[in-house]
């Protein structure tokens, strides 16, 4: 079956998607090296911001959720690109650490809106074709964007400094509000929360958020120790950062428009999601060894894994609501996803800070590996709730 590729609905929400996380993809890895090595903050400190970045993320999951099924997604994503450029800006002149403390909440959550509402977005203006082919593409394009913005920010930041590399980050999102003005509106609803009630009480939809709150966890020893491993674990400069950064992301792309193109097909979710379980945790493990090249074809196969999931994630997220409960739907899975981070941010960061960056990643890489069992008992179905 040949799907067309819309221009309007599909082309033009992926492009400015990609070129937002290309030009934030500093935010994913490169701040905690700017964090420990230019404002000189602690572990500890470390951990609290980015613990504030998912807890922020956490609190505004659910409202910006309704949001997006209430007002526009185009509303949400121009209002959430301004206070991006302002706070990247702010962050390239703060020193001290309450001055960072409160930028980066602001900054945190037009950041969670920015993502949700592109996302709903997506969904939402063309629900009719093959959805794994539709989720393939648009995150396909996604991280197309981060792998060309790591090795970009890595150059940026090697050739000026973090200072006016995030100015000039905060600048291109001012200019992204100016193509996010012509998104095709998206489909509102008059909802009440008590609408969303049958997806608290619902046993698959539970189980699918606590497995996603759980396989989260990893995101927080990767925000808070990935980049500070490479630096000093591999000695990578910060061009060779972005290089190492990218190759996963490179993994990631093959993986969703892989795994796309076959749940399209009819594949096993179940199988899937063995199979990108098994990846990501071998791989989060096996990027602690050296020399580099296996290390880095290590992150590769954590890529792959991580591709997978990502898609069985938005595929959870699209196909178990009704349309007009999309967003707050996507705003719960995005709740219990952030519920992890902050967990996994508490945890690693001062345990990498005081066993080694690498050992974050061996317990990650394992609690990953253990994931798998549920799904030996358990059949993912992809049946909506009803509401």
């Amino acid at each position: 079956m040949i799907i067309k590729i819309n221009i309007t609905t599909d082309w033009f929400p992926s492009i400015i998607h990609a070129v937002f996380t290309g030009a934030t993809a500093i935010s994913a890895f490169f701040l905690t090296v700017f964090f420990s090595e230019n404002l000189h903050f602690s572990g500890n400190q470390i951990g609290i911001l980015f613990s504030i970045n998912a807890i922020t993320g956490m609190l505004a999951a659910f409202p910006a959720g309704i949001g997006n099924d209430k007002i526009s997604s185009r509303t949400l994503i121009i209002l959430s690109l301004f206070f991006q450029g302002l706070t990247f800006i702010l962050l390239g002149i703060a020193k001290s650490f309450i001055w960072v403390l409160l930028i980066f909440i602001t900054w945190s959550l037009s950041n969670w809106i920015f993502r949700l509402s592109m996302d709903v977005q997506f969904f939402k203006v063309d629900a009719s074709k093959a959805l794994g082919l539709r989720i393939g593409f648009y995150q396909g394009w996604r991280y197309a964007g981060f792998t060309i913005g790591a090795i970009f920010s890595g150059f940026l930041i090697s050739k000026l400094d973090f200072k006016y590399t995030l100015m000039i980050i905060g600048v291109i999102c001012f200019i992204l509000i100016i193509p996010s003005m012509f998104l095709a509106k998206t489909k509102l609803a008059k909802v009440k929360i008590s609408d969303y009630k049958a997806y608290f009480s619902n046993k698959k939809f539970i189980l699918f958020a606590i497995w996603l709150l759980l396989f989260a966890t990893h995101w927080g020893a990767e925000q808070t120790c990935y980049s500070l491993f490479l630096r000093k674990d591999l000695n990578l400069s910060m061009h060779g950062l972005g290089l190492y950064i990218s190759s996963e992301f490179i993994a990631i792309i093959i993986a969703i428009v892989i795994s796309g193109n076959l749940i399209s097909k009819g594949f096993s979710i179940r199988r899937l999601a063995m199979y990108g379980l098994f990846t990501s945790g071998i791989g989060h493990i096996g990027m602690t060894f050296t020399p580099i090249y296996t290390s880095i074809a290590f992150r590769m196969i954590h890529g792959i894994g991580d591709g997978f999931i990502f898609v069985i994630m938005y595929y959870g997220i699209a196909t178990l609501a009704s349309l007009e409960h999309l967003g707050g739907n996507a705003g719960l899975i995005s709740f219990s996803t952030m519920i992890g981070y902050v967990v996994g941010s508490l945890i690693y960061s001062p345990i990498g800070e005081n066993f080694g960056y690498y050992f974050p990643f061996w317990i990650s890489g394992f609690l990953t590996l253990l994931l798998i069992i549920p799904f030996i008992y358990f059949n993912f179905s992809t049946k909506k709730v009803n509401v």
